[in-house]
């Protein structure tokens, strides 16, 4: 013992020195963590701002009202298909004409949405100068993180984004100073931005704290209202307005500019190649999430479809355990609007064992075999045998001439090598003859009634179902059930038709609706999506900043054309139209190839697979491991939307800095060297 606590000692002392580094290591990835999440924010808001400027551009030049009305219309249109999609899922099986009604009812929100944003957002662009529009924007975006960080307990997150904004404003001061030749010049328009959002940062919580007495959910709640005001003005007021400039633009000379300088000859064909590669790039970010979205949501489409089958789509349950009487409550239940069958269970613990002596736990469930095939889908998994059999064997168990039929999944049925008609030892741990040790185990024997086979491995290997009242014999439970299970219309409805049965049925009776039995496995597959959409966003975040490289290239290269149209008259405004269209054109040309691409391949994903498979001889999905030969797939049309306007704003945001520096173009220094 002394000997190893001296070798213990010695070991200590000599990795004694890695304690310190292996700290310092997790707080420096730590450091690298906080940092890489604020960059992240930092950069979805420098995109973001840019590309509302871009728009604010685009929307300046409208003319025509009519071009106006026509995209306000078929933005209001497609909202309202999205929403009715994702909200009422519902609908999908319904007739066509309760789809319109629905549609047509979030159709008239709206398109009064959108006239009143696009009332207010013509009438801000018509008595404000842009730079105090982008005053107010980023002022109000300020304001809603101010009291956003207001509603939190810790001082910390409230006085965060203050002290942040007030160091950028220290560095672009000491930046200024640094670079001044002679006399210090007067902060820039930029740098007085910076300002009045640091304001803005530091007296907002002060005054939410003045209303609201404390950080609370109020607080909170307006920094959420601001942001949604916010947005909805840009989304149905903005857009409209900039998709009207846009088409205003088409026969003016800033589009042939931008149309021609995108196509480049001769000498500029490194900036056409350039410019190909970075369409490339939006296209490859917005089709690779497409379709592995699609797919992912093919998987949970199929282990949802699988769930449902396998059990009810929710189960009514007593607070006070098991309960009799079910018949009465099986009638109420079944008398609620958008119930369609019911069947009462009871469940039991128990041990299989086979003929060499193997143990194998189980869950034994008793059903009534002429209901529960209406209920889940255990009459469509059967491969061998029949609810009818069970029936049978339950009979002829009431009557003394044999024993209680049992159903078995593909997978025990494998592991204790019995077949149809064979004879199974069922062991419950409990209601045995006493012994002086405690209770001994009681025995059961069955006889197998049928095999199924699900898409589940554990419900294959554990679940066996006899009739009810087999369960609660073997149970020694009396004439009394565990539950009740129901199916619905439609299961997206079905925890609207449970609190109707609860409202129904009142104390002490409660339901369970079936997300609720597999939450942990459902919340991993949605952290896995939005983890996928994350990293394969980088992508097209790739492509933006090769859009911003190709635009400075481009800048650099037509320097002196700049130089030219502003000697001939043109204004500022028209040279950041130029270059924030040919970005613009780079995201549409990217998105539109992107967003084809990836319904093609996901609808052509069995193709791909089998193209693949016969290419490298391997077989990609093993149906004996996954239950699936081929990838299944589900394009959800608001994925798609989510993802073709991202890319959008990082096209239209990556526009910004380059087309302002090529509207500070000097035709002086532009024709010096001409």
């Amino acid at each position: 013992m002394g000997e190893a606590a001296e070798i213990g000692g010695a070991a200590a002392s000599a990795f004694g020195w890695l304690a310190p580094l292996a700290a310092a290591g997790s707080s420096l990835a730590l450091a690298f963590l906080v940092g890489l999440i604020a960059g992240l924010v930092a950069l979805t808001v420098v995109f973001l701002g840019s590309s509302i400027v871009v728009l604010e551009r685009f929307a300046r030049v409208v003319r025509r009202p009519g071009w106006v009305a026509v995209f306000g219309v078929a933005l209001a249109a497609g909202v309202a298909a999205v929403l009715v999609h994702d909200q009422m899922p519902e609908l999908a099986g319904r007739p066509w004409r309760e789809w319109l009604e629905a549609w047509g009812a979030v159709f008239a929100r709206a398109l009064a949405t959108t006239a009143i944003a696009v009332a207010l957002c013509a009438a801000a662009l018509r008595f404000l100068r842009p730079a105090w529009l982008a005053r107010g924007a980023m002022l109000w975006l300020a304001l809603a993180v101010a009291l956003w960080t207001a509603g939190a307990s810790a001082a910390v997150p409230v006085l965060a984004p203050a002290g942040m904004g007030a160091l950028f404003a220290l560095v672009l001061a000491w930046r200024r100073r640094r670079t001044a030749r002679g006399p210090v010049p007067p902060p820039g328009a930029f740098e007085r931005d910076v300002r009045l959002a640091v304001l803005a940062l530091a007296t907002a919580p002060a005054w939410a704290w003045l209303a609201a007495g404390e950080p609370g959910a109020d607080v909170a709640s307006a920094a959420t209202a601001l942001a949604a005001l916010f947005l909805t003005l840009v989304v149905f007021g903005l857009l409209p307005l900039a998709a009207a400039g846009l088409v205003a633009l088409r026969h003016g000379p800033e589009w042939f500019i931008a149309v021609r300088y995108l196509v480049a000859r001769r000498r500029q064909v490194f900036i056409s190649a350039i410019t190909a590669i970075c369409v490339t790039g939006i296209a490859a970010g917005v089709w690779l999430i497409i379709t592995v979205l699609s797919v992912m949501n093919g998987f949970e489409r199929t282990w949802r479809e699988e769930i449902i089958g396998n059990r009810a789509h929710f189960t009514v349950h007593s607070g006070f355990g098991p309960f009799g009487d079910y018949e009465g409550v099986l009638r109420v239940v079944a008398g609620v609007p958008g119930v369609t069958a019911v069947s009462p269970y009871l469940d039991a613990e128990g041990m299989v064992r086979t003929q060499h002596g193997e143990i194998f736990a189980v869950r034994l469930r008793g059903v009534d075999p002429v209901r529960v095939g209406a209920v889940t889908d255990l009459r469509d998994d059967l491969r061998v045998g029949s609810l009818e059999q069970l029936a049978a064997f339950d009979a002829e168990a009431a009557r003394g001439e044999g024993d209680a039929g049992i159903l078995v999944g593909s997978q025990l049925a494998a592991a204790t090598g019995v077949s149809l008609g064979d004879s199974i030892l069922l062991i419950s741990p409990y209601g045995g003859a006493p012994t002086p040790l405690g209770p001994a185990p009681r025995l059961a024997r069955f006889r197998v009634a049928g095999i199924f086979q699900s898409s589940f491995f554990q419900y294959d290997e554990v679940y066996t179902y006899t009739s009810l009242a087999a369960a609660q014999d073997f149970r020694r439970s009396g004439d009394v059930v565990d539950g009740l299970e129901a199916r619905t219309t439609d299961f997206y409805r079905s925890r609207q038709v449970a609190a109707e049965v609860v409202r129904e049925l009142e104390y002490p009776f409660y339901t369970r609706d079936w997300k609720e039995y597999f939450p942990a496995f459902f919340q991993a597959l949605k952290t896995e999506r939005v983890m996928m959409f994350v990293l394969l966003s980088m992508v097209m975040v790739v492509a933006a900043f090769s859009i911003v490289a190709t635009l400075i290239m481009m800048i650099m290269e037509k320097s002196s054309d700049i130089a030219i149209l502003k000697t001939m008259g043109a204004e500022d405004e028209s040279i950041e139209r130029i270059f924030a269209l040919e970005g613009t054109l780079i995201g549409l040309g990217g998105t539109l190839l992107g967003v084809l691409a990836g319904l093609a391949v996901t609808t052509r994903l069995d193709w791909v697979q089998r193209q693949i498979e016969a290419l490298t001889g391997i077989d990609t999905l093993p149906a004996e491991i996954y239950q699936l030969s081929t990838l299944p797939s589900e394009v959800n049309p608001v994925d798609v939307l989510v993802i073709a306007s991202i890319a959008m704003v990082l096209s239209l945001g990556a526009t910004l800095l380059p087309s302002r520096q090529g509207a500070r173009v000097d035709p002086v220094e532009g024709l010096r060297h001409e």
